[in-house]
């Protein structure tokens, strides 16, 4: 893109206050503004040929509890939860170990 360009397209958008108001927030501590922002953005879709970050639906909502409790039952436990297995879900809610971490040693647990 040649800097030089006349900058003479104009886009029109429909946005929630608040999601500008924010963003205008954080663009001014950049030292940016709206328009440059946009900019950036749609030059970083030209140069990935695509968006220049992943685009996912959102994951099921359930439960850490529930998530956790589907695995322990699908490893052939009897639906109750032992000390062990209840520590370990424990360091996962509080963020302590991940998801794939918790499943591993809960797995683990019914190895015999």
């Amino acid at each position: 893109m040649d800097i030089k360009e006349n900058k003479n397209e104009l886009i029109h958008i429909r946005i929630e206050p608040t999601i500008k108001d924010k963003s205008e927030d954080i663009f001014k501590k950049l030292g940016i503004n709206m328009s440059y922002a946009v900019s950036l953005f749609l030059n970083q879709v030209i140069l990935k040929n695509g968006f220049p970050f992943a685009v996912e639906l959102p994951q099921k909502n359930e439960s850490e509890i529930e998530a956790l409790a589907r695995i322990i039952e699908s490893t052939g436990g009897n639906g109750e939860v032992n000390d062990r297995n209840q520590k370990i879900i424990h360091l996962y809610s509080v963020g302590d170990i991940d998801y794939e971490t918790a499943v591993f040693a809960i797995k683990r647990s019914f190895v015999k």
